[in-house]
């Protein structure tokens, strides 16, 4: 069953009540291991007034990362308008271009950031695992992200061929998702450099992650 969707209605404090404790519990366990029963109990409502909203735990799974995709796409439009507009004629510098893509995975609210990651894995594994959790609207919007990162990576790097473009851009990008996906503070990359290397110094990681793909534009 899916969602009931009411993007354009009014505020609910209940149906947000009962998304917000849905991806605080999605973000830490996956929607797999979530049981409506501890949506329940973490939303103080009952079975029924969720699935009154929402369908069913899949509705309410597929409302909840559209939201989140969605939000995630308007964030990262209005930031790369807004450095088209302060470059004018010239093309974005790509430092600023990947500062304003990696941040939000790694800043802001913690479960909100984990599971937008969820939703990129689960983009990655749409043909295999779940899915049914990636609609056509989440599909879409980060879409319509990654088609705006490479046209406004064409204007940079005009001497680079297309496929040279989206080469570049996807193998940066796993590579971003990777380090951001385990930045906590028992990462890997900490254990296995004894420290000398530690995303969870979240700065660093998205000064890393900025050299590491400009570098891979620069030849």
């Amino acid at each position: 069953m899916c969602s009931k969707r009411v993007f354009n209605a009014k505020p609910n404090p209940t149906r947000d009540a009962i998304a917000e404790s849905a991806l605080r519990l999605f973000a830490e366990q996956g929607v797999e291991n979530t049981t409506m029963r501890q949506i329940v109990d973490a939303a103080g409502i009952s079975l029924g007034t969720v699935n009154f909203h929402y369908g069913s735990k899949l509705g309410l799974a597929q409302e909840v990362l559209e939201r989140l995709a969605k939000d995630v796409r308007d964030a990262r439009i209005a930031e790369y308008e807004a450095l088209e507009a302060a470059a004018g004629d010239n093309p974005v510098d790509l430092e600023d271009l990947f500062r304003a893509f990696i941040r939000p995975y790694v800043e802001g609210e913690e479960h909100a950031r984990l599971l937008v990651i969820y939703i990129l894995h689960q983009l990655r594994l749409a043909s295999v695992r779940r899915p049914e959790l990636t609609t056509a609207s989440i599909i879409t919007y980060f879409d319509e992200v990654a088609l705006r990162t490479v046209r406004l990576l064409k204007k940079a790097r005009p001497h680079l061929s297309d496929a040279d473009i989206w080469w570049r851009y996807s193998l940066g990008l796993g590579a971003v998702l990777s380090a951001v996906s385990d930045c906590g503070p028992n990462n890997r990359m900490a254990r296995l450099s004894e420290g000398v290397a530690d995303t969870s110094d979240r700065r660093k990681l998205v000064e890393e992650g900025i050299k590491f793909w400009v570098k891979g534009f620069d030849t």
